[in-house]
């Protein structure tokens, strides 16, 4: 494409790879880190498959200070030296680019910005399309209907996200020109551009969109109805000039844009083939040869040595024609394993099937385009389109292949199954056999890992064959069939080692069969009432002014309460406040430190308050009616089941699982989500206490587990251990303080929390947590055991055998080792708690398919689960629930309670 030029931002790119893959700790045999080479070469990698550029150069920063520090001395003050660990990463990478025959630029004195902005420019002007390749919003500046920007995304099923003038249009309502003012009024605390303080962005967006520019803001800041809005835009009146001076990039560094400037050179194939091997990147280095036309021809020359690793021919087959499909078929019902990859259209629950690749094994890969209209199987040969064809109908295929995925063998593996049986549910609701999950096997060895296909090839298969197709394949779906070959080998060294570890029962009765439970969770979604949420942030405003009013009354003057600089001001210089801690940048105003001033100082209890109520405004009543699916008018989280280190679940876009439990305000946002259907209602059930049952049965302590046997009220019983008096005379007071007692010990709360979190000096936290123990001294006993078992094989184990691994429990830091031993002391019992309600939500996942019932599981929250049912089947999911939740993962005598509620929204269910 050689009317396109690329322009890569290159720290930008390798810093966003630094930080997502910096838990990796992927590193070369010398010692030297490299994941963050290897983030960065997999993102230039993916532009170049999918734009295939022939101009393209990636331009860095250099250490020179430029005319923004000379014009502003604090400017970039506040941004770190780059860590040890990227410095050397940042000359790997462009050691790579060289070797590659990518162009780099970079010029003393100039931003990467500038000199990107100004080739952008001239490029344009010579009828050049441009495509600037950074995470930094700044750019939008620049786009023009010849220049766009290119955000790498995390999205499924893309790499980079599309920036262009209508985009912008659409979804800020500004014009280039105006993103350099709103970029003035919010500032860049990354970079110490100040900004207006207290202007964030949804503010200025709507500034601008009323005023147009900054001059005319400033020109009618009077005509503002918000008296503290117009008072801070009054005093950043300097520091919004000042800021865009540093924000607006310059078009006239001294550079000079030519084709030969940005053209791709031929690799070195010796100095890139040296820099691998240094760095051990195998997986690198097949993808390198498999997608650079010039670097395989040279890494295939008779005249460099052989590779040292063995080459696996494939046989690619794109299947055309009903007579292909057929024949496919009949390869595919005598193979025992089907490693599968998809493409799609669309993401999550939207997401419709584009294309389907299956290997019935490492030799033979077949890829079937699909579409929900598709025409193939209606087609003869001679009428397919190699280039764009429409597919086979989703449904056609679906029809042919499920009789055989069902009755396996062939079993299907695959790496993030989810995707697959979500864009399945458009079409059929046949439920698979649980697929072997690549990305929860990885995760079930060490949850602590990193789980994406490319990191988890990069561990486990570092030797594994080079790959080479036998007809070169279409570079769009090059990657996917390759993906799909190596799912054989990589299940095969993942089935062995679940199995050298005693973890294959773990992943194969729980973590596969849980893929299917929370593929349709996330596809029933849950219901919500706008207006509800509406109402609340009518009111929810109007007390977030009255407080603020009051903090101001308190303070004595006006600021920005949401700056933590100016809060930081008013309450330990004004107000002369005890600072509690100090961070790099000042005096800290974190929620622990307010939570502690709070018991001193009503303005503190005020600003928290006030906090909470913003939090609960952005995080939930302004955004969750966004997030309502058009097509369900349901909301449609998303459950990872990798996101937590403990077995845990966690939910995203939105995250349900944060919502607040107890309090007034959390009840009322509870009030939004209701049953969506007349004659409908939810149901609640949610574990009682789960954690200190565990705790009781897994300690063998005989007094706790005694309690519970009686069914006493556990927190009364151990407040009246703790304070010494008869259980009916025990306050709320007492039995509160015996509630953060009962559960701070299971997360090895030492003297000091205990004594921050109940008002009390430490001589008198230690007095009770000694008292606990000796009311308990099964639960020291396991402590003790539990810290001494990691320390000795490095990990702790659940009920169910899962496990996670402290490395740094025998560190020489203090510090460091404190931290690991108490997160040791904490992952059997949560973890346990994990394991027994994926165990409850698959064994009622499947008596509700057995029983035909039309209830619907549609929300986890750590110990709850929510459903959705008819009324008529009320009795009946009742006990079903009830049933297989108290025996889903028995405690031995420590009865298990099931408290359930019933309701039409799901506080009161509740």
């Amino acid at each position: 494409m050689a009317d396109r030029v690329y322009l890569l931002d290159g720290m930008s790119l390798l810093f966003r790879a630094y930080h997502a893959l910096m838990r990796t700790g992927l590193h070369a045999p010398s010692g030297e880190p490299t994941f963050a080479t290897f983030g960065f070469a997999n993102m230039l990698l993916a532009l170049l498959r999918s734009e295939q550029p022939e101009l393209v150069a990636v331009v860095f920063d250099t250490p020179a200070p430029t005319f923004r520090h000379e014009h502003y001395a604090p400017y970039k003050a506040t941004r770190q030296v780059p860590p040890e660990d990227l410095a050397i990463q940042i000359e790997h990478v462009k050691g790579f680019l060289d070797a590659l025959g990518i162009p780099r630029l970079e010029v003393p004195g100039y931003e990467a910005d500038d000199l990107i902005a100004t080739l952008a420019r001239q490029a344009a002007d010579q009828g050049y399309t441009v495509f600037c390749v950074t995470s930094d919003k700044d750019f939008f500046q620049l786009l023009s209907e010849r220049i766009v920007v290119l955000r790498p995304t995390t999205r499924e099923g893309t790499e980079y996200e599309r920036w262009d003038l209508q985009r912008l249009r659409s979804q800020w309502g500004l014009t280039p020109e105006q993103v350099v003012d709103f970029l003035a009024l919010v500032g860049d605390p990354v970079d110490n551009v100040p900004g207006v303080r207290g202007v964030g962005e949804k503010t200025a967006l709507q500034l601008l969109q009323h005023f147009g520019s900054l001059e005319e803001l400033y020109a009618k800041l009077d005509t503002l109805q918000k008296p503290s809005l117009r008072e801070r835009l009054r005093e950043g009146y300097h520091n919004a000039f000042l800021s865009r001076q540093l924000v607006r990039l310059r078009t006239d560094a001294p550079v000079t844009f030519s084709p030969e400037l940005c053209r791709r050179r031929s690799p070195d194939v010796e100095e890139l083939s040296a820099l691998l091997d240094r760095l051990a990147m195998r997986t690198l280095r097949e993808r390198l040869s498999q997608f650079v036309p010039e670097l395989r021809q040279l890494l295939e020359s008779p005249s460099l040595p052989a590779p040292k690793r063995a080459e696996l021919a494939v046989s690619l087959q794109v299947v055309t024609t009903p007579e292909a499909f057929s024949a496919m078929l009949q390869e595919l019902r005598h193979s025992e394993w089907l490693s599968f990859d998809i493409d799609v259209v669309g993401s999550h629950v939207d997401a419709q099937l584009r294309w389907l690749f299956l290997s019935p094994r490492p030799e033979l890969v077949y890829a079937v385009p699909v579409s929900p209209h598709g025409t193939l199987q209606h087609q003869q040969p001679d009428l397919f389109t190699q280039g764009h064809p429409d597919g086979f109908a989703t449904d056609w295929v679906l029809d042919q292949l499920l009789p055989l995925l069902l009755n396996p063998p062939p079993r299907l593996c695959g790496h993030d199954v989810k995707r697959l049986l979500l864009a399945l549910k458009h079409h059929t609701p046949a439920r698979l056999p649980s697929p072997f999950d690549t990305m929860l096997a990885s995760y079930v060895l060490n949850p602590d890992d990193q789980h994406s296909f490319d990191i988890v090839v990069q561990k486990w298969l570092p030797s594994a064959p080079s790959i080479r197709f036998v007809s070169e394949p279409d570079t769009a779906i090059a990657p996917l069939c390759e993906h799909t070959v190596r799912l054989h080998w990589l299940r095969e060294r993942l089935e062995t080692e679940l199995h050298q570890h005693n973890l294959h029962s773990l992943a194969e009765q729980i973590e596969f069969p849980l893929v299917e439970v929370l593929s349709e969770m996330e596809w029933n979604g849950i219901a919500i009432d706008p207006a509800i949420l509406h109402e609340l942030g009518i009111l929810y405003r109007q007390e977030q002014d009255q407080l603020r009013q009051r903090i101001y009354a308190e303070a004595g003057t006006e600021f920005n309460i949401d700056s933590p600089k100016q809060l930081a001001e008013v309450l330990f210089e004004k107000l002369h406040l005890p600072p509690l801690k100090k961070t790099k940048t000042g005096y800290s105003t974190d929620v622990s430190v307010l939570t502690e001033l709070a018991a001193s100082y009503p303005i503190a209890a005020l600003i928290l308050e006030y906090r909470q109520l913003g939090k609960l405004l952005s995080t939930y009543i302004e955004t969750l009616p966004e997030l309502i699916n058009p097509r369900t008018g349901r909301i449609h989280t998303t459950y990872n089941q990798t996101g937590t280190s403990t077995g845990r679940l966690s939910s995203s876009n939105p995250n349900l699982q944060n919502i607040p439990v107890r309090g007034e305000r959390g009840r009322e946002i509870r009030k939004a989500f209701v049953a969506q259907r007349p004659g409908w209602v939810l149901l609640s059930a949610d574990y009682s206490q789960i954690e200190l049952r565990i705790m009781a049965y897994m300690s063998g302590d005989e007094a706790l587990s005694a309690a519970f046997k009686a069914g006493h009220d556990i927190h009364a019983a151990t407040a009246a251990a703790l304070f010494d008096v008869p259980l009916e005379s025990v306050t709320p007071e007492m039995r509160r303080a015996a509630k953060i007692v009962n559960f701070g010990i299971m997360y090895g709360l030492q003297p000091f929390g205990l004594a921050q979190r109940l008002g009390l000096s430490k001589t008198e936290a230690r007095h009770i947590i000694e008292q606990y123990f000796e009311r308990y001294p099964g639960i020291r006993r396991y402590i003790e055991q539990t810290i001494e078992r990691a320390r000795r094989l490095g990990y702790v184990e659940t009920l169910c055998g899962r496990r996670r691994y402290f490395p740094t429990i025998t560190s020489k830091n203090a510090t460091v080792r404190a931290a690991a031993e108490r997160a040791a002391i904490n992952a059997p019992i949560q973890g346990t708690a994990a394991d027994m309600i994926k165990r409850a939500m698959i064994a009622i996942h499947r008596r509700l398919k057995q029983e035909r019932l039309q209830t619907m599981m549609i929300l986890q929250v750590h110990d709850e689960l929510l459903f959705e049912v008819p009324e008529a089947e009320l009795p009946t999911v009742e006990e079903l629930v009830r049933t297989e939740m108290q025996h889903a993962l028995p405690l031995g005598e420590i009865p298990i309670v099931v408290e359930i509620g019933i309701g039409h929204n799901w506080d009161e269910a509740h």
